[in-house]
């Protein structure tokens, strides 16, 4: 069945990302699952996220069929259904090649914790020899909201659409930060990180930071195209 408030979200969210510079290429995508369906809808492959309009996002099934609108979608589409059939309280996902989350990739780790937003991914980020689910699915742990593909780039994930692209754009910013630190930089101390785990909580801070990520989408879109504005 339909539902265009959700083509509608998911179309907010990749001209958000690309107002971030995390989709000036072609690649990447951005789902949302259906609520009550074995079913999500994910972005065409085919344009960047700064080129997308409505019809470009897709209804697929969890057998990766296309249900509505006619497109071309990616071939890694597989692991989003893969971790939502794993993981039931996943309702969105995002990944991107970003350029400094593809960096961080290169490390084959965790980002540092290196400022209080890396604590969002203290351990709950897994790393996985590559975007198929036969590789996602025994690495990811029931706690973990975000993965590092080694050499290709990062997944975030969330209970909804706020929270996994808040997240998206909060890895970005924390792995441009540990490529350009140099390797005996400090990290945060373990009761540090903890603190600041419950501030940002009782701050919304991925609430607040979707809101951020929904206007730059907006104030942005020229008509035609996101003019990717990203952060220096």
């Amino acid at each position: 069945m339909s539902n265009p408030a959700i083509r509608e979200q998911v179309l907010e969210a990749v001209r958000g990302l690309a107002a971030y510079g995390l989709g000036p290429a072609i690649g990447g995508h951005v789902s949302v699952r259906v609520p009550g369906e074995r079913q999500f809808y994910i972005n065409a492959f085919d344009k960047t996220f700064e080129e997308m309009r409505l019809q470009d996002i897709a209804l697929l099934d969890f057998d990766g069929n296309v249900l509505e609108c006619e497109t071309m979608v990616s071939l890694g589409q597989t692991f989003h259904h893969g971790i939502y059939k794993q993981r039931e309280d996943v309702q969105a996902i995002v990944h991107t090649h970003g350029f400094w989350l593809t960096a961080q990739s290169a490390f084959g780790r965790p980002v540092r914790n290196l400022h209080n937003l890396c604590t969002y991914f203290d351990q709950r980020t897994c790393i996985s020899p590559s975007d198929d689910f036969s590789a996602i699915g025994p690495a990811l742990k029931d706690s973990d909201i975000a993965i590092i593909i080694p050499w290709h780039g990062a997944i975030t994930f969330g209970p909804d659409l706020a929270s996994a692209c808040a997240l998206h754009v909060t890895l970005d910013f924390a792995a441009r930060l540990d490529v350009t630190m140099p390797s005996h930089t400090p990290q945060m101390p373990t009761h540090l990180c903890d603190e600041m785990k419950s501030v940002l909580a009782r701050a919304n801070y991925l609430d607040v930071t979707w809101e951020l990520i929904r206007r730059k989408g907006r104030d942005n879109f020229d008509g035609q195209r996101v003019i990717s504005r990203p952060a220096h």
